[in-house]
């Protein structure tokens, strides 16, 4: 009979094969398991790590907080209860005052470990004074956990808290755990004031004696309708909108897509259009900006304005290609509709990247049958870095208590290990009521 089947030399040369293929295989598995797990580690680490500088700034940006609005039932102004002023802060009384509400004291040993003590006031819902506290944040060398403790220093008359309120103890209170596995903990102070530098009003014009500009109509295009503004002045009026309203119909023309927009330029340019007339600026990242402008109340058809419906915004357009910039949106604002609503409007923000050759830009759109025939007047328009939010710190520490009260901001460093990886956050947070000058 003839038989079939393996040799002894085959089955070996067949299992060798077999084995280098699961050796093979296994190794890549295992290289992506350990892969997956680091970063899964990573960004537990990172998360973690943003989560408790979230907390620490809710603590840090009150920090020096005075008094608060109260409302009177039976009176017709509102009154500012005040707090005891003097428990606020550090040590207001002694020969060389420390008129600050925090302390930092260095870990004993390690460079990459603080403890922050600040006071603040604490509110209700309704922004009402609850009390004044007293928090620590500290970090434990011995086992680099970060710790927070917080205790009342003064409360309003009637005031209770549960005792699961963390800041409900008066003396010794209870440590709660924030972060364990902590390789940094450190508080950098600003310096106090603001580099002589720094500009501060970058529209209509760098020179801060400048408060009349100019605005420049978008070219008529499509989707665009010039308007008509006034001549240069510290209040610039813009009539003549687009209208998104069918008149034979008697509605709104839901498919409607005509807007205005008006660019901020100075009061001496005449000739060109709005690329080269209108002011440019460049945004930096971290800095924080005001817009402002007046809004003077008109009795005319622009108080049929509607909320929800009409469109007012203020924003910035590339000069290339007028498209606004991602990272930044338009900040919608409403005309006055009485004399009580008429006053200054301000928006504020930041941007997380440099943003070069921008133009100030307000777009409006309305889709009412009268609000377009009115007149929206603009004036004071500005455009500045706010100057207490452009912090220098460089290693900076007060060792003055007199220096202490000009603080205005706080930087964080954070690192967390978990399993080998590492969550790292910086946060810059201001403090603009540390100090009696707020």
């Amino acid at each position: 009979m003839k038989k079939n089947g393996f040799t002894l030399m085959e089955l070996v040369v067949y299992m060798a094969m077999i084995g280098i293929v699961v050796l093979v295989a296994g190794q890549a598995f295992s290289d992506s398991t350990k892969f997956r797990v680091r970063t899964q580690n990573m960004l537990r680490a990172s998360e973690e790590a943003e989560n408790v500088a979230a907390l620490f700034k809710d603590d840090v940006a009150q920090m020096g907080a005075k008094m608060s609005k109260e409302y009177k039932g039976s009176s017709s102004t509102d009154s500012f209860y005040v707090a005891d002023l003097d428990l606020i802060y550090m040590d207001p009384s002694s020969s060389v005052p420390d008129s600050s509400s925090f302390r930092i004291g260095s870990g004993a040993t390690n460079e990459n470990t603080d403890t922050l003590t600040l006071r603040r006031m604490r509110f209700d819902g309704n922004g009402h004074y609850v009390s004044l506290e007293e928090i620590a944040w500290y970090l434990d060398e011995n086992d680099s956990t970060l710790w927070r403790t917080c205790k009342v220093i003064d409360k309003k008359t009637g005031v209770s808290f549960s005792n699961e309120d963390p800041c409900a103890a008066s003396e010794n209170p209870v440590p709660v755990q924030m972060a364990s596995h902590v390789a940094k903990f450190y508080v950098e102070p600003a310096q106090p004031g603001v580099s002589g530098s720094l500009t501060t009003q970058l529209l209509p014009s760098t020179d801060t004696s400048v408060h009349s500009f100019r605005l420049i109509s978008h070219e008529i295009a499509d989707d665009w309708k010039a308007v008509t503004t006034s001549d240069p002045s510290e209040t610039v009026a813009v009539s003549g909108f687009s209208a998104n309203y069918d008149f034979e119909e008697k509605k709104v023309d839901d498919d409607g897509k005509l807007a205005s927009q008006v660019f901020v330029a100075q009061p001496n340019s005449t000739d060109g259009n709005w690329k080269t007339l209108c002011q440019k600026v460049t945004l930096e990242p971290n800095v924080d900006y005001k817009i402002s402008f007046d809004m003077p109340y008109a009795e005319d058809a622009s108080r049929m304005f509607v909320p929800g419906r009409d469109h007012m915004a203020v924003g910035f357009r590339y000069v290339a290609t007028g498209d606004r910039p991602a990272e930044l949106k338009d900040f919608l604002f409403y005309p006055p509709v009485s004399a009580n609503s008429s006053g200054t409007r301000e928006m504020h923000f930041t941007v997380p990247t440099t943003l070069e050759n921008l133009c100030m830009a307000f777009t409006f759109a309305t889709y009412s049958p009268v609000a377009a025939t009115g007149y929206v007047y603009l004036g004071n328009v500005k455009l500045e870095k706010e100057p207490f939010s452009n912090y220098e710190f460089n290693d900076y520490f007060t060792t003055s208590d007199r220096d202490k009260q000009n603080v205005k901001a706080f930087r964080l460093h954070l690192t967390i290990n978990r399993r080998g990886e590492t969550g790292s956050t910086m946060l810059i947070i201001p403090t603009p009521s540390n100090g009696p000058r707020s």
